[in-house]
């Protein structure tokens, strides 16, 4: 199952904090020249009003939030995401790179793996989502999104110890997830999608969730085969039969009903196909 795959290097959040430990690491042991050293990094990378120090300030919005209504925490959410949108994302990877460049040279690379953070998985929870805001994600990857979303709202609402779970694995999830996840995704696709879009998703998501394949490849496999009908149907229309470019674009995307590749995929592809069959059948 995919998922959101975070690297702890490029962590905005969690570097800050590798690096906050080895300044106190190296005035602890009065090395001076590592000490130094760090100092210079923090200094040229996280300094106020840099992009990398914007992206931090995000982590620590989420992260001093606590005890909360449920209401104020999606809101708070919603508000980093949408200050992450804003942000350059082009100069802030490019910051990233150059700063784990430095760190590699003067530390070596086993900088990241010097020190523990307590809150490693609250920070890594914080910057996939925040990465996540910033592009198109793949239905699976939405799943995982959803999952990370909700943890960070319990970890605001509530007070105390409070350790954020990531993204579920197979057999790992009960139906109050489930339910949701799927609640989620109904707030932000019913307005826009027909019946069987509605539900190829719901059966996707509970593939995602709570592995169940079967039911999926079931419906994938009985909707492929109903819209094929449907555009066989249309190819025989005479509209069609005088309209070349129309009756090509017909059988080519007979050909393409199924698209080769990861799962998540050929679900949005089915999709686009759900789509033009309704189209087809609404024309007949």
């Amino acid at each position: 199952m995919a998922t959101f795959k975070h690297n702890k290097k490029r962590n905005v959040g969690l570097v800050y904090e590798f690096l906050v430990r080895r300044l106190s690491s190296a005035m602890v042991n009065k090395d001076k020249p590592s000490y130094a050293k760090t100092l210079e990094i923090l200094r040229k990378y996280y300094s106020e009003g840099s992009v990398l120090s914007e992206e931090r300030e995000l982590f620590d919005v989420i992260r001093n939030t606590r005890g909360v209504s449920e209401n104020a925490a999606r809101r708070i959410l919603a508000e980093v995401q949408k200050q992450a949108i804003k942000m350059d994302s082009k100069k802030c990877d490019i910051k990233k790179s150059n700063l784990l460049k430095e760190i590699n040279y003067a530390f070596g690379k086993d900088f990241f793996d010097a020190h523990r953070v307590p809150e490693y998985r609250l920070l890594a929870s914080i910057g996939m989502v925040i990465d996540g805001s910033r592009g198109d994600a793949l239905l699976s990857e939405s799943v995982a999104k959803i999952q990370l979303e909700e943890g960070l709202i319990q970890y605001m609402t509530t007070k105390g110890d409070y350790s954020v779970k990531q993204p579920s694995t197979q057999g790992d999830v009960d139906q109050l997830v489930m339910k949701m996840v799927a609640k989620r995704f109904e707030e932000k696709y019913s307005k826009t999608l027909i019946g069987p879009q509605k539900v190829l998703l719901e059966k996707f998501i509970r593939y995602q969730v709570a592995g169940d394949e079967k039911q999926l490849h079931g419906y994938i496999a009985k909707e492929t085969m109903r819209i094929l009908e449907s555009i066989s149907k249309a190819q025989l229309m005479e509209d069609v039969i005088k309209d070349k470019v129309m009756s090509d674009k017909l059988e080519d995307a007979k050909q393409h009903i199924i698209k080769i590749g990861p799962l998540d995929e050929q679900v949005e592809n089915l999709m686009l196909f759900q789509k033009l069959a309704e189209e087809i059948d609404s024309n007949e």
